[in-house]
């Protein structure tokens, strides 16, 4: 029997005086034996359908008939948004989820919620010691009502974990709620599946958030059988980047409480293992929301099929397989809300972002389900990227809107990046700091690798590429992606446990030492090799590509962002994109002074795993900084452009972003590390702290070396700003010893600098700001 879950359902209640298929007449409400037994009270005129648990719905309640075979067992539970207010979420948004059973106990039924972060092998004795502290929350609890016809079922009515204030299923906190109102809170549709149960409810809550007193969502939950014989999970390895699930286990012969990580990822089987290339058992696949733009449908499913490469080099052919979701018509049961269906869903929002969220088994990692959430402002994002980072390249660029073929070829690589987080792969940041810059310039290398080693990495598009290189733009499903994917998928035949699989999994990983370009690394504030947003080994030599780059866009900036009979806001949107990406590009160098490379090894592996920046690149960054961040702009600085967009601003601007980089640069951290590099290698390739604050200080306040002394408006910025960071270092308690004689030693050199220089100075500006600055370091060294 089918509820009316969807359009095209039809319900197999009767009403009274309805004839039935056999012939029979219904009995009118008042012509009923009142001796019916509790079972036809409930089930008599209800719409019921029979899936995991048989489903009977009554008027405004809900029945749950749960067989004693399904009591006991695990089951994921997806709490999801369909609808909701503008900005309280939005469709396909999960909220939760989290492993319950449901329990018999006595007369009643309690829904319980399974723990799983610490676990034992159950023959051993610990195990009942892991059990008592492992004891599971009561969610619910339920009167059971009568049993099934045949007294192996259960009948509990479970209206009230849909309507009322359950924490695990109402989330009232996320919407901001304070309280929900059962009087308007109801059960929409209920469907029972195999496999799994889906009840969609409305939930109003009442709230003083953003000046609403009352909120309204509807809410799904999938409750999904787990699989009784769970997925052999796979042991974590750092080396290469999964997602991971965290256990405590008791019962292992280690002589302390072992935390076990296994990876995310999806259960993947050979139909013929036998066959060094097969097609999975159950292949992954991915539908397409039909609310996406319909020039966008290849496009997404092409990013979802990219990973088929990767998946055979792990054994598996078809793995991965995207589709368009079913219309009602072309299949009524169909519903993205539920948990066996994975979806790419296109979402109404002004977020200028994606998400590749996945829902996995806490047993083992498996992932079940995935919903990756498109934003609809996504598009601008990539509008602004490609812009900024190609259209010096790719002229295609410079007309704006995009082309639709443009666009989709952006949309499919956002897409290709979140299907890999939705595969169990983390961010890695460290793929294209392994490339060769000068490697990002060459047609054939970036055919065949495209920007980065893995589409994982934030590298976004080829600023490293020249006009007339012909090299390829965009990232792609690349080396790295497929060694990871081997790594996480392939069968490793005649092995029974975790353990036993790890031989052999360290031979792929050991594959690294050979080709860097299958490193990883997250993001890393100490590691320059390890950031976001960066091309190339040598972000020096990348970052003057790119600002060559940015300069040929300032040329043409005002003729692509003009539209006749449109303001400004698109002119005054990219060029505040230009000027944030050659603030990447400084902060991209910064990170190299004080830096330390890093990379996961384990033991058996030769070398270390940190090794500072050697000297001469740390002063190749300082050159630089010396060159790009502490010399004004003036390429930016473009006076037809600024009279468009502002009245004033340029100055202030530009005083920001230099603050940005000194901030960085005379920063406690940094400096410690430096000092302690210096005691730790003595001068042998290193570049100490005090050099360093010497070179910026000899850089800052170069005029004063000059005759005549003349210091315009933007290096007296500079000048100040320099001072300002000092004055709050100095006045920090965090900063001390070290760090402390350093700066106030500096700081001595400068007022001494410019006692020495100032006298004759007939620049009066000049001259009134260098007073000014000798007087506040007298001051600021005085008074500390």
């Amino acid at each position: 029997m089918c509820l009316s879950f969807f359009s095209g359902c039809s319900s197999t209640k009767m009403n009274a005086g309805q004839t039935s298929e056999s012939g029979a007449t219904a009995a009118s409400p008042e012509d009923k034996d009142d001796s019916l037994s509790e079972y036809q009270k409930i089930t008599d005129d209800a719409e019921t359908e029979e899936g995991l648990f048989t489903i009977h719905r009554k008027d405004s309640k809900l029945y749950y008939e749960i067989p004693d075979q399904e009591l006991n067992k695990e089951i994921l539970l997806v709490t999801r948004i369909v609808k909701a207010q503008s900005g309280t979420g939005h469709g396909g948004q999960r909220l939760n989820n989290q492993i319950i059973r449901w329990v018999k106990s006595g007369e009643k039924i309690l829904l319980r919620s399974v723990i799983y972060s610490s676990f034992s092998d159950t023959t051993r004795s610990i195990a009942i010691a892991v059990r008592s502290v492992s004891f599971e929350p009561i969610i619910a609890s339920f009167d059971i009502k009568t049993t099934g016809t045949d007294s192996t079922s259960s009948i509990i009515d479970v209206t009230s974990l849909f309507t009322t204030d359950v924490p695990e299923l109402s989330h009232r906190q996320h919407f901001g709620g304070r309280r929900v109102d059962a009087s308007r809170s109801y059960i929409e549709n209920v469907r029972a599946f195999p496999e799994n149960i889906e009840v969609q409810n409305v939930l109003t809550m009442e709230t003083n958030n953003n000046g609403q007193s009352t909120i309204s969502t509807l809410l799904n939950h999938s409750m999904v059988k787990l699989n009784d014989t769970p997925m052999m999970p796979r042991v974590y390895d750092e080396r290469i980047g999964y997602f991971s699930t965290r256990h405590v286990d008791y019962g292992r012969d280690d002589h302390r409480a072992e935390q076990r990580r296994y990876i995310s990822r999806w259960r993947m089987e050979k139909q013929d293992p036998s066959s060094a290339l097969s097609e999975p058992v159950k292949p992954i696949v991915f539908y397409v929301d039909r609310a996406t733009p319909a020039y966008l449908h290849e496009y997404i499913i092409q990013g979802i099929e990219d990973w088929q490469p990767a998946f055979e080099q792990a054994g598996f052919k078809k793995a991965i397989i995207g589709k368009m979701a079913p219309t009602p018509e072309e299949d009524p049961d169909w519903s993205p809300e539920d948990a066996r269906n994975s979806n790419i869903r296109w979402v109404p929002s002004t977020v200028s972002n994606a998400r590749g969220p996945h829902v996995n088994d806490p047993r083992t990692g498996e992932i079940i389900t995935s919903s990756i959430e498109m934003y609809h402002n996504v598009m601008n994002l990539l509008k602004n990227w490609y812009f900024i980072q190609a259209s010096a390249v790719d002229e295609k660029a410079r007309s704006l809107p995009f082309s639709n073929e443009l666009m989709g070829r952006l949309v499919r690589y956002v897409v290709a990046h979140e299907v890999g987080h939705t595969l169990g792969l983390q961010h890695n940041m460290k793929a294209s700091g392994t490339v060769p810059t000068d490697s990002l310039r060459s047609k054939t290398f970036t055919a065949k690798y495209g920007t980065t080693p893995s589409i994982m990495d934030y590298a976004r598009m080829n600023y490293v590429a020249q006009p007339g290189d012909e090299a390829s733009m965009f990232p792609i499903v690349s080396i790295y992606d497929k060694f990871a994917i081997e790594w996480g998928y392939k069968p490793i035949p005649g092995v029974n446990t975790p353990d036993e699989e790890k031989q052999e999994l360290n031979k792929i990983a050991s594959r690294q030492a050979g080709n860097p370009m299958l490193l990883f690394g997250s993001l890393s504030a100490v590691d320059p090799t390890q950031q976001r947003e960066a091309l190339g080994d040598n972000h020096v030599k990348s970052s003057r590509y790119g600002i060559a780059n940015l300069k040929l866009i300032m040329e043409f900036l005002i003729e692509s962002a003009g539209i006749e009979g449109e303001n400004y806001s698109e002119l005054r949107e990219l060029y505040g994109q230009v000027l944030s990406q050659r603030d990447r590009y400084l902060g991209h160098v910064t990170s190299w002074v004080g830096g330390v490379r890093g990379e996961n090894k384990v033991f058996g592996q030769e070398g270390p795993v940190f090794t500072p920046v050697g000297r001469e690149r740390q002063i190749d960054a300082i050159n630089f900084l010396m060159e790009e961040a502490f010399q004004t702009p003036s390429y930016l600085l473009d006076p037809q452009l600024l009279s468009l967009i502002e009245p004033t601003g340029s100055v202030q601007r530009v005083m920001s972003s230099q603050r940005l980089v000194l901030n960085a640069l005379i920063n406690e951290d940094r400096i410690a590390r430096m000092t302690e590099t210096e005691a730790m290698n003595g001068q042998e390739d290193v570049y100490p702290a005090g050099e360093m604050l010497a070179d910026i200080t000899l850089s800052i306040w170069s005029e004063l070396s000059h005759d005549p002394v003349i210091i315009d408006l933007y290096r007296r910025n500079l000048q100040r700003t320099y001072l300002d960071v000092f004055r709050k270092r100095l006045q920090s308690s965090a900063v001390r010893g070290e760090t402390r004689a350093l700066l106030r030693g500096h700081l001595r050199n400068v007022e001494q600098l410019i006692d020495r220089h100032s006298g004759g100075i007939s620049h009066t500006a000049t001259l009134f700001h260098l007073n000014d600055m000798a007087y506040q370091i007298e001051s600021l060294l005085n008074g500390d």
